[in-house]
């Protein structure tokens, strides 16, 4: 008899896993695929070993403007790939060894739940398991154009994106996304040449839209095309081998493109796991299982958390709600809390936000004040030959309140988290510009634009 079963063991799962097992419960795993789910094996984790890949050789072949000549060098992808895979093992070890030091039981195949109280795993490790509460975490799955499903074969996901033999000299990137624009820049730096189609006008709908549509010529000046307004109907392969993608304009011009590589990047959808939900009543639609502030489902006993239940598709969100999860079955427990969720794009320049965007900020009836500062300003942006893009700052205007702050720059998936924090305490753009900052620092750039909210910042000259 176990105290929980976890369905799923990626970043939701076996943090929560983990966390019950602290709290004294009993736990067992279920995992049909790998350890460590999506986020480890085929997500975050592998594509920011590519990111690293990717600087790397940026660096060297723009070595030049920093003084520096190599007069050989080579792009070694079989390398990148295998770097990419030591880096997923060694983390999925990680887990392995959380599980193991913890008492956590992992069993490998696939989960149903008969009834309450029952989950049954056929596979390799078969078996019907008792358990006082069943935690659902099966995640997402690809969303995919509506096409034939013989033009979705024709095509490759980020899955494959993660293993290709060698960059196409060619890719068609679906979807221009948080996912679409992350492997567009990998591409992108590895030599291929990148076309970006989408539905919306926008790239990267996390982000605040002023910086969304700065980061649009930082993309076209690497080589990265984005046509918008354009609604697939089908993918093809040509004679010579080439994929071909029919698409019409929204005016219902039909148009095609060419590439050597068609790469799906449209986001996540949740994936349920096979799980017969309507039998076991538990409430759920398309866009995933239903859930309160506890993350309890509409079953007794039953919890569900992370991408299948379709708030967030973010690896801390699930960690996050798994950890309130079992809280609340194994301790006095707090309701979920998804105000301050930093939003983060590994592309070149990186893009950050936390909080209310611009607009969302005036939707909800602030008075709003908005500041900006410029990397082209900041002594350490420069320093690094990465001076394009800026802070953005939104506040209300009557109070000094920090409602939301959004980066597009060097590092913005790291200095983000000085407003995640400060919007957590409920702090002032004033709190933060009056903080003595170290320099030169990335950082410096926040505090400046905290600055532009009271009218005087430092390092920007007065427009005349």
């Amino acid at each position: 008899m176990f105290d929980l079963a976890v369905i799923g063991s990626g970043p939701g799962g076996y943090v929560a896993a983990v966390r019950a097992a602290q709290l004294g419960a009993k736990v067992a795993v279920v995992e049909a695929r790998d350890l460590g789910g999506t986020c480890l094996n085929r997500g975050c984790i592998p594509t920011k070993a590519m990111v690293k890949s990717a600087e790397a050789y940026k660096t060297i072949v723009n070595g030049e403007g920093y003084g520096v000549r190599v007069k050989e060098y080579q792009l070694d992808f079989p390398s990148v790939i295998q770097r990419k895979q030591e880096v997923v093992n060694r983390l999925v070890t990680g887990v392995e060894k959380l599980f193991s030091s913890n008492g956590i039981t992992c069993y490998r195949g696939k989960a149903s739940i008969p009834k309450p109280g029952m989950v049954e795993v056929s596979g390799p490790d078969a078996a019907r398991l008792e358990t006082r509460f069943t935690l659902i975490a099966t995640g997402s799955g690809h969303a995919l154009p509506p096409v034939p499903e013989a033009a979705i074969r024709r095509a490759i996901t980020s899955d494959e994106a993660l293993c290709l033999p060698k960059p196409p000299e060619s890719m068609l990137v679906i979807g221009g996304g948080v996912l679409g624009v992350e492997f567009a820049c990998i591409y992108a730096a590895f030599g291929t040449k990148i076309d970006i189609i989408k539905r919306s006008p926008l790239v990267l709908p996390p982000v605040d839209e002023e910086l969304s549509k700065r980061i649009m010529p930082l993309l076209a000046r690497q080589g990265i095309k984005v046509n918008a307004g354009i609604f697939i109907k089908d993918i093809q392969v040509s004679g010579d081998g080439a994929k071909r993608v029919i698409a019409n304009t929204k005016e219902g011009k039909e148009v095609t493109f060419e590439a050597e590589e068609v790469l799906i990047a449209m986001g996540r959808v949740p994936d349920f796991g096979g799980l017969d939900l309507a039998a076991l009543g538990i409430e759920h639609d398309s866009k995933g299982i239903k859930v309160d502030n506890r993350m309890r489902t509409s079953l007794a006993g039953v919890y569900a958390i992370g991408d299948v239940v379709g708030k967030y598709y973010l690896a801390p969100v699930a960690s996050r709600e798994g950890i309130i999860a079992v809280e609340d079955m194994f301790s006095t427990g707090s309701d979920m809390d998804y105000k301050v969720v930093p939003q983060c794009v590994f592309s070149s320049p990186e893009a950050a936000s936390v909080g209310f965007t611009e607009r969302a900020a005036r939707d909800a009836g602030y008075s709003v004040k908005v500041s900006r500062f410029p990397f082209s300003a900041n002594g350490k942006a420069v320093a690094l030959g990465e001076a394009e893009g800026m802070v953005k700052v939104v506040a209300d205007g009557e109070t000094g309140l920090l409602l939301g702050m959004h980066i597009l720059g060097p590092h913005a998936t790291e200095i983000i988290h000085e407003a995640a924090i400060a919007i957590v305490l409920g702090g002032t753009a004033e709190a933060i510009a009056t903080m003595i900052h170290a320099h030169p620092t990335l950082p410096e750039a926040i505090m400046e634009a905290c600055h532009g909210i009271m009218g005087h910042p430092i390092h920007l000259a007065k427009v005349r």
